[in-house]
């Protein structure tokens, strides 16, 4: 990896030496602790990765973002200086802390009670409880707003009834963040609130669902019949979930586009390593034109991708309104992942297409990221309907 990853010169106006070498002490970390082979075996063996959250846990880096009387660190810069070299190293552990620490840590940190924060946030912080956030449903996906899971009051208690689909790490967490209609209403994002569910609740079902990529940290389908929680467990206002959702959704956005920004640079530096040292008619196939253009696209669109997060991460540091600059983020740096991953494994020519290789998986890996986090065409929605005014 070239040094100007973790010191990027472009990166001076959004960091400042502190942060710089935290992105080296991650990178250190990740080249001793995520090797290709580990990351390989996961993938193939569909193992989550628990060493390496062990080791994340460690180094403190589920309290980044995370508030400072709950153990928290950091700022929103800090989190995109993070994610990008996590993702660099393990695509992973980046989607991992992002579900927990930037998605459901960020709901609870604004949203929760002070029972339930001064609960849950130190121990998410030091690695010691994790989350999923139950979204999406069958006929509720891009349109999630059309969710039709139930929660109704019986006797102190929430009683959830429903199915949730694409739920990431489900099986490993302590506590699933679910979105419920908990009030029919004539404006369907009305009626929504958020319930916090212990994971072993009875009633709750858990089950892997197989995918193209993403085999380390398995997206699952949840069932839930009679599911009863205490209304306690209750985040934020009842019936007014949908509009508390959308404050966190920028974060996760530009979370996002950090992940596919380091991914992709990962990508384009496997396939620029593979082109110095494949040989045919007699060179290197980098000296060839053909190549040599393709990877000089390729760390374009990386470089673009990069400037775009960070600035989307800057405005959102400072409360500034990023609708657009961080759907252009997350949309235009998962783009470039699909494209960087497609031509990287067009330079690498069959040995791209097999498995022995990285770069099979970071074309599996890429395309779930211009699906996930709200399609690229939603996101386009988002920013064209911001431009109208």
């Amino acid at each position: 990896m070239p040094a100007t990853l973790t010191r990027n010169p472009d990166l001076q106006p959004y960091l400042d030496d502190v942060q710089f070498e935290f992105r080296d002490s991650v990178h250190g970390v990740l080249t001793r602790h995520a090797s290709l082979d580990y990351i390989r075996e996961c993938d193939e063996k569909k193992r989550f990765p628990y060493e390496l959250m062990r080791v994340a846990a460690e180094q403190g880096w589920f309290a980044v973002t995370l508030p400072e009387q709950y153990g928290g660190i950091g700022d929103y810069l800090d989190m995109v200086a993070m994610v990008e070299i996590m993702a660099y190293h393990s695509i992973a552990l980046a989607r991992y802390w992002n579900m927990n620490v930037n998605m459901v840590g960020g709901a609870l940190a604004r949203f929760a009670s002070e029972e339930i924060k001064q609960e849950m946030l130190p121990a998410l912080a030091e690695g010691r409880t994790f989350f999923a956030f139950a979204l999406s449903e069958n006929n509720a996906g891009s349109d999630a707003a059309s969710l039709t899971t139930k929660a109704e009051c019986k006797n102190g208690d929430f009683v959830i009834n429903g199915t949730k689909m694409w739920i990431t790490g489900a099986q490993e967490a302590e506590y699933i963040l679910t979105a419920c209609r908990t009030e029919r209403a004539q404006d369907k994002r009305d009626g929504i609130s958020l319930i916090l569910v212990p994971a072993k609740t009875p009633g709750v079902a858990i089950s892997p669902i197989d995918l193209l990529g993403g085999h380390a940290v398995r997206t699952c389908e949840v069932n839930y019949v009679d599911v009863k929680v205490p209304q306690n467990f209750l985040v934020g206002e009842l019936h007014r979930g949908w509009r508390q959702l959308t404050t966190v959704l920028a974060k996760e956005r530009i979370s996002l586009g950090a992940m596919c920004a380091g991914a992709a640079q990962a990508a384009c530096d496997y396939a620029r390593d593979y082109a110095r040292e494949r040989r045919q008619f007699g060179r290197p196939i980098a000296s060839f034109q053909a190549i040599a253009h393709k990877l000089v696209d390729m760390q374009t669109l990386v470089d673009a991708s990069r400037l775009l997060v960070f600035r989307a991460a800057r405005l959102l540091q400072q409360g500034a309104t990023c609708a657009i600059e961080s759907s252009q983020a997350k949309f235009f740096a998962s783009d470039t992942y699909v494209r960087v991953a497609t031509e990287g494994l067009q330079i690498m020519g069959a040995n791209g297409y097999s498995m022995e290789y990285p770069m099979q998986r970071h074309y599996r890996e890429a395309k779930l990221f211009q699906i996930f986090g709200g399609t690229n065409e939603i996101q386009r929605n988002i920013a064209a309907r911001e431009l109208a005014g």
